[in-house]
């Protein structure tokens, strides 16, 4: 079956594939609730935004909300196909001008005005992205999903074949955390490694891991909107722990695994794609 992700998902719902490549999805989306559940939540952004905003009066758009919009629909669509959306991706200040409408009618900005900042100064990038990316995720989203042995180990020797880091999925389970699965994501052409839990109940819990060039850092909690997170980074490699709402304690778990305490599920190491599992 061929690997369907979010780039080839968008495309289908936006209806840029041949009609082959649009059989093929179909076929995988009547095999895979996962598949289904992401199509639907890609088809229901398929929104007349511009038209719902219409005919407000809007105020003047903070240059820093716009430049942190295009950031995030740059992790989120390539450059290049931002022009063949038509109505579906508009203006970058239409749309910031859109989101601080619509935030001042709801009174969410009312603080921002007033000197609150809600774009989480002091948050990594690459962190924020993530954040943004697994909020979007519910229980629902994963639940269905199957722990493959095969498929983890094939992930882990690829990233380390491809990318030359050195992933660990740490087994969580003594903390209530059943491992569901790894999948190599792209921030701004750097890869991006996401590691999905579910806890016994509530939304998932994700570990991420990119690469920086940057010195080590402790353990140290935050709260990124909804998302509380634990980053650190060691070895030239960056993690950010995070969930909305966890019932564990994350920062604790974060220390577990950056002290090494927590023996790994998997690990790139010893995976080999060509083994019998």
């Amino acid at each position: 079956m061929m690997n369907v992700d979010d780039s080839l998902l968008m495309s289908y719902v936006d209806g840029e594939l041949s009609p082959e490549q649009r059989a093929e999805i179909e076929a995988a989306i009547a095999h895979s609730d996962e598949l289904a559940a992401r199509a639907a939540a890609l088809q229901a952004s398929v929104l007349p935004y511009r038209a719902a905003y219409d005919r407000q009066t809007v105020p003047p758009v903070p240059e820093s909300l716009t430049r942190r919009i295009e950031e995030l629909v740059s992790v989120s669509a390539p450059q290049a196909r931002k022009a063949s959306r038509g109505g579906r991706l508009f203006s970058m200040q239409w749309a910031a001008a859109a989101f601080v409408a619509g935030a001042i009618c709801s009174g969410v900005l009312t603080g921002y005005l007033g000197g609150f900042n809600p774009l989480n100064r002091g948050v990594d990038p690459w962190v924020q992205s993530v954040a943004d990316y697994q909020v979007l995720y519910g229980r629902d989203t994963v639940s269905n999903l199957r722990e493959d042995k095969v498929s983890t180990e094939q992930v882990l020797a690829d990233i380390h074949q491809r990318d030359g880091m050195p992933i660990d999925v740490p087994d969580l389970r003594q903390v209530g955390l059943k491992f569901k699965r790894v999948q190599r994501l792209n921030y701004h052409d750097r890869p991006l490694i996401q590691m999905v839990y579910l806890p016994e109940r509530g939304d998932p819990v994700a570990l991420c891991v990119i690469e920086e060039n940057e010195g080590d850092a402790p353990v140290r909690a935050g709260q990124v909107g909804e998302m509380k997170t634990v980053t650190w980074r060691a070895n030239r490699l960056a993690y950010v722990l995070l969930a909305k709402a966890p019932s564990l304690d994350l920062q604790a778990v974060g220390n577990s695994i950056a002290g090494g305490k927590t023996a790994p599920l998997y690990s790139s190491g010893n995976a080999d794609p060509s083994r019998d599992s």
